[in-house]
């Protein structure tokens, strides 16, 4: 499917297998980062990490106490998204081909 892929067209990657080492995880997490609901969310935790960040007083200094950082794709199967496959994407998305399937949007 990948043969017949122009840059500039969308396509809707969903992950069918749990990639087993750590490279093809994070390249999975990377492409799916490109949807826009993926996009909207992290920008939505972001402003919660923000509106929740406080000091904590200890020993007469203001220490900063963050908010663990939530992920909203995690490269797991059954995650998908729908992104623009531009030229950058297209060497990811080959590199990572075994542990997804790949249609036109």
């Amino acid at each position: 499917m990948l043969d017949n892929i122009t840059p500039g067209s969308r396509i809707h990657v969903k992950v069918v297998k749990t990639p087993r080492n750590a490279a093809a995880a994070k390249t999975l997490v990377r492409l799916l980062h490109r949807d826009a609901k993926v996009a909207e969310e992290q920008r939505r935790l972001k402003r919660v990490l923000h509106d929740n960040f406080r000091t904590k007083r200890r020993s007469g200094r203001n220490w900063p106490v963050y908010m663990v950082k939530l992920h909203p794709v995690k490269g797991q199967a059954g995650e998908s998204g729908t992104i623009l496959a531009s030229v950058d994407v297209l060497p990811d998305l080959h590199s990572v081909s075994r542990f997804v399937e790949i249609t036109k949007a």
